[in-house]
């Protein structure tokens, strides 16, 4: 995390193709993440030769679900287990699993625990599985959530969805307690260059030493149905602010 920005934030983004990953890569270095769905790689030989092309550009990966799609966490597991991201968006239930199949096969790919919001701060539900999610309430306080994660061996926590900047008493709750245990937050639904910076003053504010909040659809250029270069750039430089205020 030394080159993130600030040292403490990484953005995670999605492209649509080799040549925006390679050019938000270059502009940001290891500033920047760029997320590959397994929702949008029915077959999993397609999804691992996409991402073992960007990793031949030196372009840093983040295996993810898709839409926090519980039925696509084997699918992504699977993409990481083959291609060794450096990072893998996951299910609260499958994350324990993935961190320990991971790491039997060698690789250090950073596996996060993906819970939602209850419309109560500092309650989260972790009920994000394929069958628990249609059940419902699965709701526990985030300090023996985080008890649970570091048990598992999982460090970072994705909170999702948290509507952009109109759950950030829930936001504040959860970074207050990732801070207090050392882990990382990541933010994660409706995040725009206009509000990435509030959301990350809330987590900075609450001590949080890492955050990776995941901006999608928000720079997605209209006509291309790609990265608008021009958005992450306005999103990176209001970040940045913050540090250098």
């Amino acid at each position: 995390m030394q080159q993130a920005i600030g040292g403490k934030v990484l953005l995670n983004i999605q492209t649509r193709s080799v040549e925006a990953s390679v050019q938000a890569s270059e502009l940001l270095g290891r500033a920047v993440i760029v997320g590959v769905m397994a929702k949008d790689y029915p077959k999993l030989e397609d999804g691992v030769h996409y991402i073992e092309t960007l990793h031949q550009h030196h372009v840093q990966v983040s295996a993810g679900l898709g839409d926090g799609s519980a039925d696509q966490w084997e699918h992504a597991l699977q993409l990481a287990l083959q291609t060794h991201p450096l990072h893998l968006n996951q299910i609260f239930p499958a994350a324990a699993l993935s961190h320990y199949a991971l790491r039997s096969k060698g690789a250090q790919t950073m596996v996060n625990a993906m819970v939602r919001p209850t419309g109560q701060p500092g309650i989260v539900d972790i009920g994000t599985g394929p069958l628990s999610q249609r059940i419902g309430r699965g709701h526990a306080a985030i300090e023996n959530v985080l008890a649970i994660m570091k048990e598992m061996g999982v460090q970072s926590i994705k909170f999702f969805p948290i509507e952009g900047n109109t759950k950030l008493d829930e936001v504040r709750a959860v970074a207050e307690a990732v801070a207090r245990e050392g882990m990382m937050i990541e933010p994660t639904g409706g995040i725009t260059p206009d509000n990435v910076a509030e959301i990350v003053q809330v987590c900075l504010d609450a001590g949080v030493s890492y955050i990776m909040p995941h901006l999608y659809g928000s720079l997605k250029n209209p006509e291309t149905g790609d990265l608008d270069i021009q958005k992450l750039t306005a999103a990176y430089h209001r970040v940045l602010a913050l540090f250098e205020e």
